[in-house]
This record gives structure tokens, sequence and C-alpha cells, in this order.
């Protein structure tokens, strides 16, 4: 039976008991430290409640459309895979119809896994001061960041522990920038197969029955076909990892400034319940 709830589709201010074991809410330690920052700086009026200088105001306003667009993206990973699960399981949807809505659906999903890691470039903004805000890297990239923090000559232009978890991402990352780009920029298309009871994908190199798969062999198996759901648990698992690791991280760096206000907040949407059992109670490869 569907829950009745507050907000069909909204950021929650919550509490510790149900910050870490929410059924109706997603928790996350990087949202709760992005937007302790927006309500430290912003009023309702969504208007700065600081004075800053021009420059300075603008790299806010920067952070602040992240903030939205990460959580756009959040939510569109709960959504995307509850309209997955809907589809695979409706019966009287024609079998190549479903394929097709399944193939767009995993396009969206791999497109804001890839958007997520993007977002954390403005993100690690909030942990700067303005000396190391000015020699910031000017390219909105996560890959330039990642560049920029490889560089032994920038040791001393960021946080350490900033450029190890920055770092520290970039293989996965390269995982999803390989599915993103293959599908959105080559042109390449997923190849659906159903057995043994389950949805299997692979996105051949050339032809369709060619006995190859572009797709990072992130499950470690010899199989050339990837379960569907075993990969996304773990595609997805592995990418919410990364940015709470950050999250706690940059909750680290800023947590004793006086202006920084910390609080635990959440998201819910009539799609959470599905999205956390799939995430909690399925065990990754």
């Amino acid at each position: 039976m569907m829950k009745n709830r507050l907000v069909i589709k909204g950021t929650i201010l919550t509490q510790p008991q149900s910050f870490y074991v929410g059924e109706e809410l997603f928790s996350s330690m990087l949202f709760s430290v992005v937007n302790s920052w927006y309500d430290s700086n912003y009023g309702n009026d969504r208007s700065l409640k600081v004075s800053i200088p021009p420059e300075k105001a603008r790299e806010f306003g920067k952070i602040k459309s992240a903030i939205n667009g990460f959580t756009e993206d959040l939510h569109n990973l709960s959504i995307n895979y509850c309209l997955y699960r809907e589809i695979n399981d409706a019966l009287e949807i024609n079998g190549h119809k479903s394929n097709l809505y399944i193939c767009l659906i995993l396009e969206n999903l791999f497109t804001n896994l890839r958007s997520i890691y993007d977002f954390l470039y403005h993100f690690v903004k909030i942990a700067l001061s303005d000396k190391e805000l000015k020699q910031y890297p000017t390219t909105d990239s996560i890959n330039n960041l990642i560049s920029f923090c490889k560089n032994e000559n920038n040791r001393d232009k960021l946080p350490e522990n900033i450029i190890w978890v920055i770092k520290n991402i970039e293989d996965d990352l390269n995982d999803i920038k390989k599915i993103r780009d293959n599908i959105i920029h080559k042109g390449k298309d997923f190849l659906l197969t159903r057995k043994e009871g389950g949805l299997y994908m692979r996105v051949p190199i050339k032809e369709t029955n060619s006995n190859d798969n572009l797709l990072p062999n992130i499950l470690n198996t010899n199989e050339i076909d990837y379960n569907v759901e075993q990969y996304l648990n773990k595609i997805i698992k592995t990418t919410l990892k990364n940015i709470e690791d950050f999250g706690v991280t940059l909750y680290n760096e800023i947590s004793n400034k006086p202006e920084f206000h910390f609080g635990l907040y959440a998201i819910s949407n009539y799609c959470i319940d599905e999205f956390n059992e799939f995430l909690i109670t399925q065990n990754s490869p």
C-alpha cells in the first residue's frame, strides 16, 4: 500500500533516529553538509544573509545551483530505479516495448551518476579559504579537479584530505564516464536479454551478435552479459559511498567554522521505499 507523505518530492530536515535507517527518507552526509552550508549563508527568501565581496558571492551562487542539481539527481536516481522495477515487473507491457523503456531508463541512471560526480567540483569550494578559492581551477569540471589534485605542485593549494578523497574517486568515475560516453556520445546501445529469471545487459562494441561488452566488468564475472539488478546495485552503491566519504571529509574541514550550523537533511519522495530496499537488502556481488 502506498504510504502518505508530507511531500511528494522534497528536502527534509530530520532527526538522528530517522537519519541512518529511514524507510521513507534517503539520508546523506554530503546532502546534509551542503544544505547546512546553504542554510548558514542564505535566508528564507533565498538571498545571501552574509556580507561578502561580489566575486565570492558569484561562487556562492554556483554552489547554490550545484546543490539544486545534486538534489534533483538524487531524486532522479530513486525515481528512475523505481520506474525500472515497475516496467520490468509489468507482464502486461509488450516485451519489446519493455526493453525500449528500460534502455532509456538505464541511460538516465548512468547520466545521473555521472552528473552527481560533477557537482563535487563546486562543493569543494565550501571548505576553501579565500586564498585557496582564488587558486582553484576555473574550469567547471571534476576531471580538471582530479588532474589539479594529482599535480604535486598543487599540494598546498587545497586541504590535504580534500585532495585525497578527490583522487580516490578517479577509478570509479572513469567507469561511469566510459558507460555514459559510449551511450551518449558514441551512439552505442544496450542489448537486453532475459534468462534464468533475470534481466541481463551488455553494450556490444561493434555488432549486435558479437561476443563482447563495452561495459566495465565491475561484477568481476566471466560472463559477457551482466545482471542488470546486480550491476545497478554495485555501481550506485559505489557512487553513494564515494559521495558520503566526500561528505564526511567536507564536514571535518568546515565543522569548526563559527558561521556553519550543521543539521541532518534527507530527501523524500514516493519512490524512496523501493530505492532504500534495493540499496539495503540486496547484497552487492
